[in-house]
């Protein structure tokens, strides 16, 4: 059996964000790889297919946060703040789509779990959405939408 898994602290996340734009500071070259010089600039569309991924992440994650609130008078409130903030990332990402619906099933004590475990996985999706970025605007949003899910996952411990 293994250990349960550490949560990760706002302050660690920030920090991780704080580490990711200095990374992607440092890693500006004012030479091309043509050693001709001149930015070097990513195409436009280097992170189109990230950007895409990510905001489906959000949007199926703010169905879940959604339906588990609808489902659990309890968590009601913590189901819709989540999912009004995955709603308004997606957004940020230029996804106008709504949330597909979504019903569950299940106790308090599960759906709870279930609705952590959902967190959790979109707050590890945007760390590494972040490190993968190429823009380092992105990078850097990527990583803010990553702290803001550690601090309401907090709420649910």
């Amino acid at each position: 059996m293994s250990a349960p898994p550490v949560p990760l602290h706002r302050r660690a996340v920030v920090a991780l964000g704080v580490g990711l734009v200095g990374l992607t500071a440092a890693g500006c070259d004012d030479a091309d790889s043509t050693g001709r010089g001149g930015p070097t600039q990513p195409p436009a569309d280097a992170d189109s297919a990230l950007v895409t991924r990510v905001a489906g992440s959000l949007l199926e994650t703010a169905a879940t946060a959604r339906a588990i609130g609808a489902a659990v008078p309890a968590l009601a409130d913590v189901g819709d703040r989540l999912a009004r903030l995955h709603e308004r990332h997606a957004r940020e990402l230029g996804d106008t789509d709504d949330p597909p619906q979504r019903s569950v099933k299940g106790g308090r004590a599960v759906l709870r779990r279930r609705l952590g475990r959902a967190e959790q996985r979109l707050q590890e999706r945007l760390v590494q959405a972040a490190l993968d970025a190429e823009s380092g605007a992105l990078a850097q949003l990527l990583a803010s939408m990553a702290a803001a899910v550690a601090q309401h996952r907090e709420q649910l411990a």
